[in-house]
């Protein structure tokens, strides 16, 4: 069953590994097996007991990302599905992103693929938002108030955003500030005055990729400018 992922493409197949042999030291796997397929009964997600990404690289033959099985999930409402998959620019490297959610609760695995080199599970890579670096050398993460780098050997650079009890609503490549692009990041923060919650929204400018902080940018009600560095101060 292929299909297209928020207009990345990508597929997901679904697999129902089971082996019913029944030897006597299999039978703590049999055991798991026939409760598969009990749950395969009353639930459509038991069906997808391991799912999978299929990824696409120029000249490479198709390569298949397993995600977490769901037969350790305990709730069968919550089952790991892929949620994203996210080329590099040139092609050359893919995120794959398995998440599972049930309410205001949820996680997520990240895994980095090269044509012709080891799936890296990627360290922190239990985020909301992916997007690559526009030359493809690095892919950066966002969870609630945290942002993650890593390169393409799976090292990870981590920055919290600066503003207190905020959440990260988007992230986006700034233009081209003396050549190269800067990671542009909106934060909400909600606050009560006087019993009435009241919203600003911060834009914060990054260089990468040190994500360091260049420039913050707060206004109520709407998305704030991601202002660049005013060019007197280099």
């Amino acid at each position: 069953m292929s299909f297209e992922q928020k207009g990345e493409w990508g597929s997901l197949e679904r697999a129902f590994p089971l082996s019913l042999v029944g030897c006597a030291d299999q039978v703590g796997k049999v055991a798991s097996a026939m409760f598969a397929l009990l749950l395969a009964a009353v639930s459509p997600y038991a069906l997808t007991l391991v799912p999978k990404a299929q990824l696409t690289f120029p000249g490479s033959p198709p390569q298949i990302i397993s995600g977490p099985a769901n037969t350790d999930q305990a709730v069968v409402d919550q089952p790991w599905t892929l949620d994203q998959i996210l080329y590099a620019p040139s092609k050359n490297a893919a995120a794959v992103r398995f998440c599972w959610d049930i309410g205001k609760f949820g996680s997520c695995e990240t895994s980095l693929a090269r044509p012709g080199q080891p799936v890296l599970k990627l360290s922190g890579g239990d985020v909301s938002r992916l997007l690559w670096a526009t030359d493809g050398k690095y892919l950066i993460g966002a969870g609630a108030n945290t942002l993650r780098l890593w390169n393409l050997v799976g090292g990870v650079r981590t920055a919290v955003t600066p503003v207190a009890g905020s959440t990260v609503q988007r992230l986006w490549l700034a233009q081209p500030n003396l050549g190269k692009s800067d990671l542009c990041v909106s934060v909400r923060r909600m606050f009560p005055v006087n019993g009435v919650y009241r919203t600003t929204m911060t834009s914060i400018r990054y260089a990468l990729p040190a994500l360091k902080v260049l420039t913050v940018t707060t206004q109520k009600g709407k998305e704030a400018e991601c202002r660049p560095l005013s060019p007197n101060l280099f």
